[in-house]
């Protein structure tokens, strides 16, 4: 999958979720097809033919993916991004989120992504330079985070939008190739029978799974796989 799609979503339920009991297992992701939704149950088929119920909780939020382009993010946009480490050793984006504003912050901070060699980070752009060509170019992002190391590094996941032990920087370069995406918040509406969704999936103590968001897709756009 491609980290920085569902790495967000997991911020949607780590946040709320951190004021509750600690759950008893790691939030799972799960992709498929909707086969039908009556409120707050969604049953959906996944990609191995496989039957899944999940329950939305009150507070889940119904999202799509738009496509946007780099020269569309501004300065003070909070987005996410998977990076890794080129041979340069400079960070470069493998794909990058664009938050509307009633979810910024979420997720905030500098963390290990899906696969080793890749971070996320989810923070607020301070600067976006666009390269002559206009397609690509360089993020720096100011984000909150739990602590410091001992370098001084800041990372770990804020323990609340815009609070946390230490705020650090980065700077990511953003090919013509990196996907631009941004997210845009529905209602329980576009949960339709037959389009594809990706969630994270909490469990609880009865064996039942809930989630605090759902990306849907919307007007032909999928959510990335």
């Amino acid at each position: 999958m491609r980290v920085a799609t569902f790495a967000m979503l997991v911020a949607l339920i780590a946040a709320p979720a951190a004021a509750q009991a600690p759950a008893p297992a790691p939030p799972q992701h799960i992709t498929g097809t909707i086969v039908s939704f009556a409120a707050p149950v969604l049953t959906l088929k996944t990609a191995k033919g496989a039957t899944v119920v999940v329950a939305l909780v009150p507070e889940a939020k119904v999202i799509a993916n738009t496509q946007s382009a780099f020269n569309a993010i501004q300065q003070n946009d909070f987005v996410a991004l998977t990076a890794a480490a080129g041979k340069d050793g400079k960070l470069k984006a493998k794909e990058v989120r664009v938050f509307p504003e009633p979810l910024r912050g979420f997720g905030e901070g500098q963390y290990p992504g899906d696969k080793p060699d890749q971070s996320r980070i989810n923070g607020t752009v301070t600067e976006a330079a666009t390269t002559v060509k206009g397609k690509g170019g360089t993020l720096k992002l100011n984000f909150h985070a739990a602590a410091a190391n001992a370098l001084g590094i800041c990372s770990g996941h804020a323990p609340a939008p815009g609070k946390g032990g230490c705020t650090g920087d980065a700077e990511v370069l953003v090919t013509p190739a990196t996907p631009v995406m941004a997210w845009v918040l529905g209602d329980r509406s576009w949960l339709e029978p037959g389009k594809a969704v990706s969630l994270y999936a909490m469990t609880g103590a009865d064996g039942k799974l809930s989630t605090y968001g759902v990306i849907v897709e919307r007007d032909g756009v999928k959510p990335l796989p």
